[in-house]
């Protein structure tokens, strides 16, 4: 990933600050740790009230800190993530390497690269052998989300905030108020784990974090006018899980896989414009456990009622972050599942809940398109210019955000797209790109330059490639980036299709690659996305271990584990081959025991991958028993 160079003399005064704040140690004491700030002489003060018991928190200046005596541990850090209360005491993520990601005009971005997680104090409360091995497992978890994630902070900048919502602070708030307390509460990830820190008032201490993939290519240039392209695809914390784990919708109208992309286009008078779309899954209450089927079963909830009012919070919450009532704006909900089997259920769902809101809206507008991906695409990808006929006029209606560099906003985006598929990963980034390559040809006022590739001739713009070879090829490589960092952190692979994104049409090589990612896709989601979904769930906070509740950790009933299966399994086809060697004719001679041993393999064979076949195709009991599911905060199946 390419990381931008220096932005100006703005950008520089803002590194300076960023560099002091990250100075920063942590001093651990018996019965207290002290969190200081080198360069202010802020003293955030963690003490233990009573042995592995409750903490109290205070911000100090350094002159009145009390004489601790001598530090058992002194730890340079530079921001602290969350405070987790596990069974033995309290411990603190610190974020103790970071690389400088993003600096370009006033926007300072780091990525953190090393996270450690260590207890508060020295001493915390002695366990039982049971619940140590608990203890581990919680932080196994905790170190396998750190890993898992790329996380992205800022001292000075709204990481978590579109450049259209930066623009609408006055420039008394952006200076009276703390970066944490304007930040986007979706994309905010350590929110709920620094809540102790919000309390006390430790406002300097607090760091928002954001999940994210964010990449920068500067001195991109089309016809002659030179950019900087600034891609940033922020995953919600609300609803966060896996792909078979976490789908549709909650009570507080959050869905799974939530991600808001904002592209960027920043030019050398300061100039900056953008354009922002959203995905995220299919807004009623549904899921498709895994239970070793390739393609599980959908269940929709048949409380219908229920999943109307939680999409209206949805679309509600949408409205309010990217709509205008005063310009008849609104959300753009487009559609890819397949219109045959469980997809065709859902999707015939969503468009009466669509409808149904729409009709209890007033100066607002909902367009629902649904556009069966692999359908129309069969025969060509081209056909994807119908989808763009289908939406055009609603799209461009929507605008761009931009303003000059003396701050003067000249254009606002009124409105969002919505794109959803199953996933929310292949085919919904191929859509995302068709359109954000409009937005950005359009911002640069090179659309009308671009010959029509619509059957129709009614949409300007080619939907698959433009002209400029050499910016297309980085911007191609940007949205295939893009679809495999979002399908790593929800599906646990690179993504599908990116051969499309990156060349414009399907390959041999890509398609090879799909096949790979898929099976790959099939053991992650059945056997470890349990523990990744744990992991999240401890890591955001959402799940507080108990001391005096039972191990949330012990199998459920008639658990087995994939080793087991696969020893019996082997087990099975050993008895049957040498069911198959004993009882036939004996051979007579050396070619008819080769035959004999060959026919023998070949039938084995034959029955270990019809069990497979079988086992894939519709799930079985044993499917049940081996699936590993979350154990912290599993989900029950919605009402049938």
């Amino acid at each position: 990933m390419q990381r931008a160079g220096g932005g100006g003399q703005a950008g520089k005064n803002v590194k300076d600050v960023r560099v002091q704040q990250r100075n920063k140690l942590l001093r651990m004491y018996d019965k207290c740790a002290v969190f200081e700030s080198l360069d202010t002489g802020s003293c955030l003060v963690a003490t233990r009230i009573k042995e592995g018991g409750t903490r109290d928190l205070q911000v100090l200046d350094r002159s009145l800190l009390p004489d601790y005596g001598g530090p058992s541990q002194v730890m340079p850090f530079e921001a602290i993530f969350g405070i987790y209360d596990l069974l033995s005491g309290s411990y603190v993520a610190l974020v103790v390497e970071s690389e400088p990601f993003v600096s370009v005009s006033a926007m300072l971005m780091r990525r953190a690269k090393k996270v450690l997680i260590v207890p508060l104090f020295r001493n915390g409360k002695v366990l039982s052998e049971s619940k140590q091995r608990d203890e581990n497992r919680y932080l196994q978890l905790l170190h396998m989300a750190f890993s898992e994630h790329q996380f992205f902070f800022s001292f000075t900048s709204d990481v978590t905030l579109t450049q259209q919502r930066i623009a609408k602070f006055s420039a008394k708030e952006m200076e009276q108020k703390h970066i944490y307390t304007r930040a986007d509460p979706r994309f905010f990830w350590n929110s709920d784990v620094i809540s102790d820190l919000t309390t006390c008032g430790a406002d300097e201490w607090i760091v928002p974090f954001m999940s994210a993939h964010v990449e920068v290519r500067p001195e991109c240039e089309v016809e002659g006018e030179k950019f900087t392209l600034l891609f940033i695809s922020r995953r919600s914390r609300y609803r966060q899980g896996c792909r078979f784990t976490k789908r549709g919708i909650d009570e507080q109208g959050n869905v799974a896989n939530f991600v808001e992309t904002e592209q960027m286009l920043i030019f050398g008078d300061g100039k900056i414009s953008s354009f922002v779309q959203v995905r995220g899954s299919i807004p009623v209450l549904w899921s498709s456990p895994v239970l070793m089927k390739y393609e599980p079963q959908g269940y929709l909830d048949a409380n219908k009622a229920r999943s109307i009012e939680y999409a209206e919070k949805h679309i509600d919450e949408l409205l309010n972050q990217y709509a205008d009532d005063k310009n008849h704006s609104g959300v753009i909900f487009i559609n890819l599942v397949d219109q045959k089997k469980d997809q065709l259920k859902l999707g015939t769902f969503f468009k009466e809940v669509v409808e149904t809101i729409q009709g209890r809206l007033h100066g607002y507008s909902l367009l629902y398109t649904w556009f069966d991906f692999h359908h129309e695409t069969k025969g060509s990808y081209k056909n994807l210019s119908k989808l763009v006929d289908l939406v055009d006029e609603q799209f461009r209606a929507q605008r761009f955000f931009q303003k000059q560099a003396n701050g003067t906003v000249t254009s606002w985006q009124i409105g969002v797209m919505r794109t959803n598929c199953m996933d929310n990963l292949d085919r919904t980034n191929v859509v995302q790109s068709l359109f954000a390559r409009r937005s950005l040809l359009t911002q640069l006022g090179k659309l009308n330059a671009v010959p029509s590739s619509s059957s129709s001739g009614s949409s300007t713009g080619s939907v698959l490639d433009s002209p400029f070879k050499a910016f297309e090829k980085i911007y191609k490589t940007v949205w295939a980036n893009n679809a495999d960092a979002i399908s790593m952190g929800y599906a646990g692979t690179g993504a599908l299709k990116v051969d499309f994104t990156k060349t414009g049409k399907r390959t041999l090589v890509g398609m090879f690659n799909d096949g790979v990612n898929s099976v790959m896709r099939y053991y992650i989601n059945n056997f470890t996305d349990g523990a990744k979904q744990d992991s999240i769930d401890l890591l955001l906070g959402n799940y507080h271990p108990d001391p005096s509740s039972p191990s949330p950790f012990t199998p459920r009933p008639g658990q087995e584990t994939l080793s087991t299966n696969l020893i019996k399994g082997f087990v099975l086809m050993s008895i049957i081959f040498s069911a198959l060697m004993l009882f036939s004719p004996s051979p007579h001679d050396s070619t008819s025991l080769i035959m004999h041993l060959l026919i023998s393999i070949g039938v084995t064979s034959l029955v270990n991958m019809y069990i497979v076949y079988a086992v894939v195709k519709s799930g079985s009991k044993i499917g049940e028993r081996i699936v590993f599911h979350p154990q912290l905060r599993p989900e029950p199946l919605p009402q049938k």
